[in-house]
């Protein structure tokens, strides 16, 4: 579910954690503590001699990367974090590494699904009670088995912008609609 599914006004509980490798995290994610990742493409960019314009050729997607700061704040946050703060650490000689299952609704908004640790700070005491742990994470996914390389021929373009703006997306599965039919029930008086 994305941020247009599960928006921060209705769902605002969804924000405050992240669920990895199943796992919801302990303590609280707040406002800001997810930072740093896009979605980028790579373009290959071939200039015209004595000409204007530049032919571009899609190259790849690479992987995103960013942070999230986790901020524990209870006794029950410590308890919660002795076992979730194993899943950001490797030993190579023990076990393959293995990337794991991420959901939060702005990493789902850039399809974000699967990541790698890439380094996990030390607990640190924000002066006001809380202690955050910053987490830098990759994201994984296998590149295809065949190239994905494209050239754009065309440009695309909306004739009525007007009918643009105005098109709702259409509900996507049966799960979808019937959450919006109990929504729209619950509402009435």
């Amino acid at each position: 579910m994305t941020t247009g599914q599960l928006n921060p006004f209705d769902n605002p509980e969804a924000y405050d954690v992240v669920v990895l490798g199943g796992v919801t995290s302990p303590g609280v994610v707040k406002p800001g503590a997810i930072t740093g990742f896009k979605r980028a493409h790579e373009w290959d960019i071939k200039k015209g001699k004595g000409a204007k314009g530049a032919t571009l050729t899609y190259v790849q997607r690479p992987p995103a990367q960013g942070t999230i700061t986790f901020t524990l704040g209870t006794r029950e946050h410590f308890t919660a974090w002795e076992s979730f703060r194993p899943q950001f650490k490797y030993d190579p000689t023990k076990k393959n590494p293995q990337a794991l299952d991420i959901f939060h609704p702005v990493l789902a908004d850039l399809d974000i699904h699967s990541v790698v640790c890439e380094s996990l700070s030390q607990l640190e005491n924000d002066g006001y009670g809380e202690w955050t742990c910053v987490v830098e994470l990759c994201e994984y996914f296998p590149p295809p088995k065949a190239p994905a390389v494209g050239t754009p021929t065309t440009s695309q373009t909306n004739t009525n912008p007007k009918t643009a703006a105005n098109q709702q997306p259409a509900v996507q599965d049966a799960q979808q609609a019937e959450i919006q039919r109990l929504l729209d029930q619950a509402s009435q008086p």
